[in-house]
């Protein structure tokens, strides 16, 4: 997935630039949208007043052809259209029949709408003003009821304008142009922006590459506080862990190869001499518990690869019974009893207060194993390892300590890492024990913590208690 998110960071580019384009144009033609209706619906009302104001100057004179007096030439009508900012001026006197065109500024056809107000307002005997479309365009119309002496009439008013849309046209051109100035303003500043994220991307892409490939020297390294940098410093963290684990898998290879090697050299050679013959019975018996020795190494090795896959696996399951922890240190003492007197030590379990804890008996045993055997693997002859128990808040804990010579400071906190061994003739075995035994005591919702003193080493397997049901799991040390 990290993989196909930093693949071509070019379209990553080209899509950035093209993103900051769209959204530069978006905005312009949003705004276009919003302000042109706007600023062409302001100025067409600004006219219709002006033009009714103009018109209302020139009333009196407008109404002589409605009540009998002079009829204005089209000249005059003219003169007054233009003085009053319209382009034609018509009007109307009602009579019996309907309406009489009585003056008119020109000779032309009425458009049907204009007809249709001028009718709206003999019948309503009400005054009138729009902006409607005629022939000639968007034209600003009025139409005057006027009433005298019995006599009534309207008058209409048309103004076209012209002016306006071009000031609307105007105000749209230079949008345009601002528009195509700001989208290659914003391509180009896309562009730059977008730039230094790609190349950024492309060594994040260069770093997962040598990364698939197995390469693990080479550090990511990314100081920007982004999502680019939080995935650099992700992407370093990756690299850092993969590199341990392949140095650790590199390691256990030599280990289990040698721990495999060792045994079965044993074992051949002690076969060889036994098919030979001509041993005494204490040199055969010698032989045969030194082969039993090295079968027993290689089970043991086999145990924990096993249960280390298994563990990978997900397939690994342990129960929650209710436990008493003093039995189960009574029966890993003198389990182990055995095995540490061949090496000249000694594993004692002492008595103490009933300590209830939920686990898994087995498992339990499982950990108690390691954590004896690893104590008398690392502690010199004539030492003694013991098993006692005690009772927390949260529940109850098995400790096995030693009065050996302890845990170096800066191995401490490695003790339980996979494949790890300490140094000197005191690190045999695979390094796999001790991270087996923290994982089952995780799986119990438990832990296991180990610390140091002068007087030895102290390793503690906490369980919950039998009514903890549903209590969190510890993850790691606290």
């Amino acid at each position: 997935m990290i993989r196909e998110a930093l693949q071509r960071p070019g379209r990553l580019r080209m899509r950035l630039t093209v993103v900051a384009a769209a959204s530069a144009l978006f905005a312009l033609v949003v705004l276009a949208a919003l302000v042109l209706p706007s600023l062409q619906h302001n100025l067409e009302q600004s006219r219709v007043a002006s033009l009714r104001t103009s018109v209302e100057a020139a009333r009196p004179e407008l109404l002589l052809p409605a009540f009998g007096g002079p009829r204005l030439t089209p000249v005059e009508l003219q003169s007054l259209a233009a003085s009053a900012g319209a382009a034609r001026i018509t009007v109307f006197k009602i009579n019996d029949f309907g309406l009489e065109r009585s003056a008119d500024s020109s000779s032309g056809a009425l458009a049907p709408r204009a007809i249709e107000l001028v009718r709206e307002t003999a019948n309503l005997h009400r005054d009138t003003s729009t902006v409607t479309h005629l022939p000639g365009g968007r034209t600003a119309v009025l139409t005057l009821s006027v009433s005298n002496g019995g006599v009534d009439g309207v008058v209409l008013v048309q103004a076209p304008l012209r002016d306006v849309q071009e000031q609307v046209s105007a105000v749209e051109r230079r949008l345009v142009f601002g528009g195509s100035l700001a989208f290659g303003v914003a391509l180009l500043a896309g562009l730059l922006a977008a730039e230094p994220l790609a190349r950024r991307l492309a060594r994040l892409q260069a770093a997962a590459e040598r990364i698939a490939r197995g390469s693990f020297g080479e550090p990511i390294v990314d100081h920007k506080a982004d999502e680019i940098g939080e995935l650099a410093r992700s992407l370093e963290e990756m690299r850092q862990r993969l590199d341990a684990l392949d140095r650790a898998r590199s390691a256990f290879i030599a280990n289990a190869s040698h721990e495999l090697r060792t045994p079965l050299t044993a074992l051949g050679g002690y076969l060889e001499l036994l098919t030979e013959g001509g041993l005494t019975e204490a040199e055969r018996d010698e032989f045969l518990d030194t082969m039993g020795e090295q079968v027993q190494r290689l089970t043991k090795l086999a145990t924990d690869l096993l249960d280390l896959s298994r563990l990978d696996a997900g397939g690994f399951t342990v129960a929650h019974d209710e436990l008493e922890l003093g039995e189960l240190a009574s029966d890993a003492a003198r389990e182990m009893q055995a095995l540490a007197a061949r090496r000249g030590s000694a594993v004692v379990a002492e008595p103490g207060a009933a300590a209830l804890a939920r686990g898994d008996e087995g498992r339990v045993l499982q950990v108690l194993r390691v954590l004896v055997d690893n104590a008398v693997r690392h502690t010199p002859p004539g030492s003694t390892v013991t098993l006692s128990t005690e009772t927390t808040p949260w529940g109850a804990s098995i400790v096995v300590s030693d009065d050996g010579p302890g845990i170096p400071p800066e191995l401490l906190g490695r003790v339980f890492e996979r494949f790890f061994r300490g140094p000197g003739a005191a690190a045999r075995g695979t390094g796999l024990g001790l991270a087996i035994a923290r994982e089952l005591a995780e799986r119990m919702d438990g832990r296991l913590l180990a610390t140091s003193t002068p007087a030895g080493a102290r390793f503690t397997l906490e369980l919950p208690g039998p009514a903890a049901e549903g209590t969190p799991a510890y993850t790691g040390n606290p």
